[in-house]
């Protein structure tokens, strides 16, 4: 009955019911849902589990607009749009206001989107991996089976962690759990991630797994720009998703605090070495969600000054901004030394420097963020706190390739900062600098992090400097050179934006950065809560459970 109400429930049947009958006038009834006659095949096996991946990339930022991660977009200030379209418009409005979760509210789809597909996946690739430890089953051979479990076991480990990464709560499905395990908190969901990634690099470590149809996985289990994946590769992946969920499974700075950094440092320094990129093309099921909205115009897509202001090196225009109303903040030129921005003293330099500013136009080498044609600005031209003349442009090519090619899933710019992080979190300074100067100075075209040994000692560049940080006191703002610790979070922002699973908004909350009031993780889905006949409650606003304080930039 277990394996039958796994099977149900992974068809999307929200209720069981049982029928007493004669023993007289039992029979077999192939229509009923059988685990081993479903997944009777090897290959029906392998192939589930092979797609492991691809759902994990579909349940976050592929697959499906709705996702949570264009709400984590706006929430985190890595995108701005008045727009209600997926709920963005209220999840990003200041000051923020709760995040509705009762029946037939207008932002029920996209808390369900996440939640529903990463936990039907989980119980699929469970279900797979249950079937794999049969006794006397195999797909072939020992090597083989040690590939699919490895990769079963990080394909789970990927849902559970991106559930535990999103909401306050979820279901654990493991293989030999519960059939309708009960909703356990976030942290309790990362462990059993962690534990299951541990697994997984055990067995891609065997050296059994390299025997005949083992490693390499074939190409197109991960779709990979690489190809055939190596046991190396996969487990300098596997690494490095566990130096992320560690770090990121945070809520508050005093859990980010409280981190194992020498284990994400440890994780970090063994993980890639290169860019991981996805071969992405909607119609084989590889794709990007966010991306044709992205790119439609301003409507949809607009970088407010509140955080790429910091790049403001040239006057004080961005403390200025600061200090106007929420509602009467106008678009101001940006001038910085940072060469991800396009460099001028005035607009239509910029829009020189932007290719042309023009719509569907590609950013030259090196710079992404765009200075947009005037007559392109359109809700842009309001005067509010979420408008600008910049646009984030740097995948501008791949839309213009409707889509098709290689697209980053997980950068080195990242792993750099999660090693510097812990750097400074563990007084290796020396490290941290390294690792900082690596995107900050070929990248940015920033002067180089030197000598710094403490939070106290601003980034070079005197009243060019980069990042300008806001500081708040009694209502009023100024700004100041940050420190090392801010310098990282600047290479984070620039290089990370719109890339991974909430790309700024898993970091901003555990540093304390984001805008009072914020929701620190989403409810679980009201319509979980109430098949389950538990309560159901909003999340977060300004002084209300779950919402962000006024943090480290006191933004409102």
């Amino acid at each position: 009955m277990r394996h039958l109400s796994r099977i149900m429930l992974l068809a999307g049947v929200s209720t069981l019911s049982l029928a007493a009958c004669s023993t007289d006038l039992a029979v077999t009834n192939p229509n009923n849902a059988d685990i081993l006659r479903t997944l009777g095949r090897p290959s029906d096996v392998e192939n589930l589990i092979a797609g492991g991946f691809n759902q994990a990339v579909g349940g976050t930022t592929g697959g499906n607009v709705e996702s949570l991660n264009s709400s984590m977009q706006v929430m985190a200030l890595e995108n701005y749009t008045g727009l209600a379209n997926y709920n963005m418009g209220p999840r990003g409005g200041l000051p923020r206001t709760p995040l509705l979760n009762f029946p037939n509210n207008p932002g029920t789809a996209s808390v369900s989107s996440n939640f529903n597909g990463l936990s039907r996946a989980s119980r699929s690739v469970t279900i797979a991996l249950e079937r794999l430890a049969t006794t006397g089953f195999t797909l072939g051979s020992p090597a083989q089976d040690l590939r699919a479990r490895s990769f079963g076991r990080f394909g789970l480990a990927l849902m559970l962690g991106n559930l535990a990464l999103s909401y306050d709560s979820a279901a654990v499905v493991v293989p030999g759990g519960e059939a309708i395990p009960p909703l356990v908190g976030y942290d309790s969901v990362m462990k059993v991630a962690i534990g299951l990634l541990d697994d997984a690099l055990a067995d891609a470590s065997n050296s059994a797994a390299a025997g005949t149809g083992g490693f390499p996985l074939p190409a197109s289990w991960m779709n990979l720009s690489v190809g055939n994946v190596s046991a190396d590769l996969f487990q300098r992946i596997i690494r490095s998703y566990r130096a992320r969920f560690r770090a990121e499974v945070a809520r508050t700075p005093a859990e980010r605090a409280a981190v194992n950094w020498q284990q994400v440092i440890t994780d970090a320094q063994a993980g890639i070495t290169a860019d991981i990129e996805i071969v992405m093309n909607a119609t084989t099921g590889w794709t990007q969600a966010w991306v044709p909205n992205h790119f439609t115009g301003s409507n949809w897509h607009v970088m407010t000054p509140m955080i790429i202001g910091m790049a403001d090196s040239v006057g004080t225009q961005y403390e200025a901004w600061l200090n106007q109303p929420l509602l009467n903040r106008s678009p101001f030129l940006i001038r910085t030394v940072d060469k991800r921005f396009p460099a001028g003293n005035d607009r239509a330099t910029q829009n020189a420097n932007s290719n042309g500013g023009a719509t569907g136009a590609a950013l030259p080498a090196g710079v992404y963020y765009r200075n947009r044609l005037t007559a392109n600005d359109g809700a842009a031209a309001d005067g509010t706190w979420g408008f600008s003349w910049y646009d984030h442009a740097r995948f501008q090519p791949f839309q213009n390739a409707a889509r098709i090619g290689n697209f980053p899933h997980m950068v080195m710019p990242e792993i750099w900062g999660l090693i510097a992080e812990g750097a400074i979190r563990t007084n290796n300074f020396p490290l941290a600098i390294t690792m900082i100067n690596n995107s900050r100075v070929s990248r940015g075209g920033l002067p180089a992090l030197a000598g710094i040994a403490d939070l106290n000692t601003a980034v070079p560049g005197g009243n060019a400097c980069v990042p300008r940080i806001p500081v708040y006191n009694a209502g009023t703002f100024t700004t100041r050179c940050g420190n090392i610790l801010e310098a990282m979070k600047w290479e984070k922002r620039m290089e990370m934006s719109y890339i991974s699973y909430g790309a700024w908004y898993f970091d901003m909350r555990g540093w304390g950065d984001l805008p009072e009031g914020t929701p620190v993780h989403f409810p679980v889905p009201w319509g979980e809560r109430q098949t389950r006949v538990t309560p159901y409650t909003n999340m977060g606003g300004v002084g209300l459970p779950g919402g962000a304080v006024r943090g480290t930039y006191g933004l409102p």
